[in-house]
């Protein structure tokens, strides 16, 4: 099975549908989208359009969460243009989105780890800056979950990591 990711889109429409056709051209078999959606200074009332007709898997990021719950004056520049834009059925499907999501029992989506969608799974933060995460940092992020496959967005690095077993996704 091959999955695509999207993660972080951040209202960038154009980056999205130049990113599906690509997707279309590899044979993608499924598609899921892992947050941080609409919250940027470019196209969020679009964005949010063409995921709506997508009907893609789809989890929230912190940006929705923040969207969602932070008062308007507290929000930052680029959640508060969002939330000036986006239409109330828009945002109803934001907050309809889970912050995890099971697809199978092998496939586990989240936007930053299982807990909290604003630690990285895969990346750890320290007094020098961004650095990978450790296969043991990684463990205990994950908290035994058994889960073969985790997908996770959030730091707009892409990393892969491989921790134990093997992988059989479903046919």
């Amino acid at each position: 099975m091959r999955i695509a990711a999207l993660s972080d889109i951040h209202g960038n429409v154009m980056a999205l549908e130049a990113v599906m056709d690509d997707i279309q051209r590899r044979g993608v078999d499924l598609i899921v989208n892992l947050g941080d959606i609409c919250s940027g200074p470019l196209f969020p009332v679009e964005t949010a359009d063409l995921l709506l007709t997508l009907d893609l898997p789809t989890i929230r990021g912190n940006h929705e969460r923040q969207l969602l719950e932070q008062e308007h004056a507290a929000m930052n520049a680029s959640d508060r243009y969002a939330a000036e834009r986006l239409r109330p059925d828009q945002m109803d499907w934001l907050a309809s989105l889970p912050t995890t999501l099971l697809l199978r029992p092998e496939v586990l989506l989240v936007h930053g780890t299982p807990a909290d969608d604003l630690e990285p799974l895969l990346q750890t933060v320290d007094e020098g800056g961004m650095r990978a995460a450790t296969p043991a940092e990684v463990v205990s992020r994950i908290q035994g979950l058994a889960a073969g496959l985790i997908l996770c967005g959030h730091t707009h690095v892409p990393a892969q990591m491989r921790v134990g077993g093997t992988l059989k996704l479903w046919p």
